[in-house]
């Protein structure tokens, strides 16, 4: 990706990632959803732990960006942080702060932060993947994971409602939004390679590049998703070692080296000065 603006803190670097996110979020909620009775957006009420988590882990370019497709109702709707399971986020993640209640949520879906006792199955699995194969250090100084879309929808049922599954006019008009939303996060993080969790990341991804010129400067990978509603997570030896060999295949794991940066070309010399030429004697 281009270069972006030099930031001159991580502070600035974490509070321009926010206003990203910010900015979008403000946009989706202000569409209407048909179907969709409750609208969840944790990078408000659950902002706190949020914000530890990109100051610790996210406060920096990083080539390599695992992408979601927004967040689930036992996951980051709980704590702030993407595939967030709660037991990860606090014990192995060390993120910290209050996570408030949203001032709309069904009942059977109520936030509890990081209180939480439910378990997040792709959550779970994604981090102890990352655990296992990567380390938690190496891989979140290297990798960043951000989820397409920031809030989550419930139906008058409490069901998860996915962008998907959504009419296409809304669809069409929050996709766009989120597409405009991660073109500016893959600049601002300086990404070269993004890992698409599930089928859905991956054509968001593919299409944001195609659309800004960049298909053959950023990887696209696809990476099955960790859900359990997903058949082929688990199978066999279940996705864990499914994905672990996926992410060798695609040459990820272990981390490559990052690419060498460009090698700078310093300006050219300034041309010398014409010799001064005296002014010729005045004639007699």
């Amino acid at each position: 990706m281009s270069e972006p603006e030099d930031k001159s803190s991580p502070e600035d670097f974490v509070q321009s990632f926010l206003l990203i996110e910010r900015n979008l979020a403000r946009d989706l909620e202000g569409m209407e959803f048909d179907g969709v009775e409750y609208v969840y957006n944790p990078i408000d009420y659950a902002v706190e732990t949020h914000c530890d988590y990109l100051t610790k882990y996210q406060s920096g370019p990083r080539g390599i960006l695992f992408l979601g497709m927004n967040p689930g109702p036992w996951g980051m709707l709980q704590t702030g942080v993407p595939f967030g399971q709660v037991a990860v986020v606090r014990d192995w993640l060390h993120v910290d702060g209050a996570v408030k209640t949203p001032a709309k949520q069904h009942p059977k879906r109520p936030v509890q932060g990081l209180e939480c006792e439910r378990r997040e199955v792709s959550g779970e699995r994604f981090w102890t993947l990352v655990k296992e194969e990567f380390g938690l250090t190496e891989f979140l100084s290297r990798c960043a994971v951000y989820n397409h879309c920031p809030l989550g929808f419930l139906g008058a049922s409490g069901k998860n409602i996915t962008p998907p599954d959504m009419k296409k006019a809304v669809k069409e008009a929050a996709l766009a939004a989120c597409d405009q939303a991660l073109i500016q996060v893959l600049n601002l993080l300086q990404v070269h390679t993004v890992v698409g969790i599930g089928r859905f990341a991956v054509q968001r991804a593919e299409k944001v590049l195609r659309d800004v010129g960049l298909a053959d400067k950023v990887q696209v990978h696809f990476l099955n998703h960790p859900s359990p509603a997903s058949a082929s997570a688990n199978k066999g030896g279940g996705w864990n070692k499914m994905a672990a060999a996926q992410l060798r295949e695609m040459g990820l794991l272990p981390l490559p080296d990052p690419p060498e940066p460009p090698e700078r070309q310093d300006p050219p010399d300034p041309p010398e000065p014409p010799e001064r030429q005296d002014p010729p004697d005045p004639a007699p």
